[in-house]
């Protein structure tokens, strides 16, 4: 009896000895893959900031706005602006039809909201800053005396009709892409179109200014281009044409 309660023993004290040893050896195997495995933290996406607009001659653009390396309609375009965007200006020429950005580009003033009436005037050749309250008021000349002058000899050649101007041109860019019509509306025929940013050549315009016509006879509508820098000539349209 004694014999079997020391085998029962031993057989205890062996089986405990096994597990501990088994249970020992996963555990740590166990606790290095723990270890191991780094957890992968997301990486939250930096916000965009805020553009800081204190102490700038910030103004809102009204409409798309090409903007060009010198205050001239044919000058390079370097970038367009969309209506709804805000830029910060360093300042407009003393006729105040261009306006210069803070990054140097040029753009025409009155595609932007009310210009600050602080802003500095920029003298276009030189583009050296002047205040325009300390600008001297030109004094002006006397006019000359007319003279009396011979009366002309009417010749045969002043005589003859005089032949009709061909009409100034004034290049502008689109702004987008667009049909061409044969007339100032929609409901007239398409008879072309137009790319974003392709020059055109306008030779006049409605009464209101809502249309353009172009060198070749077409139409496009006015909110679709960019405004000329010189006005155009007035264009009447009959009835039924």
């Amino acid at each position: 009896m004694r014999v079997l309660s020391a085998i029962l023993l031993l057989m205890v004290f062996v089986g405990l000895a096994i597990f501990l040893t088994f249970t020992s050896s996963w555990g740590a195997i166990w606790t290095s893959q723990v270890q191991e495995t780094p957890v992968a933290l997301a990486e939250e996406p930096s916000p965009t900031p805020t553009p800081d607009w204190s102490g700038k001659f910030a103004v809102d653009i009204l409409q798309p706005t090409v903007l060009r390396a010198a205050p001239a309609p044919a000058a390079e375009i370097v970038a367009v602006l969309r209506r709804g965007d805000r830029v910060a200006l360093s300042g407009c020429a003393a006729d105040l039809l261009w306006c210069q950005t803070e990054e140097g580009a040029w753009l025409l003033s009155y595609m932007v909201g009310d210009v600050p009436g602080d802003l500095p005037v920029l003298n276009a050749s030189g583009l050296t800053v002047r205040d325009v309250r300390d600008a001297p008021t030109p004094t002006p000349e006397p006019s000359p005396t007319p003279t009396s002058e011979p009366t002309p000899q009417v010749s045969l050649l002043q005589l003859l009709p005089t032949p009709t101007p061909t009409p100034a041109v004034v290049e502008t860019v689109a702004l987008d892409a667009a049909n061409l019509r044969a007339g100032p509306g929609t409901e007239f025929e398409r008879v072309g179109s137009v790319r974003s940013g392709e020059t055109l050549r306008l030779i006049g315009q409605l009464a209101d200014g809502s249309w353009y016509q172009l060198e070749n006879g077409a139409w496009i509508a006015a909110f679709l281009v960019e405004p000329p820098a010189t006005e155009l000539p007035v264009i009447t349209i009959e009835n039924g044409e």
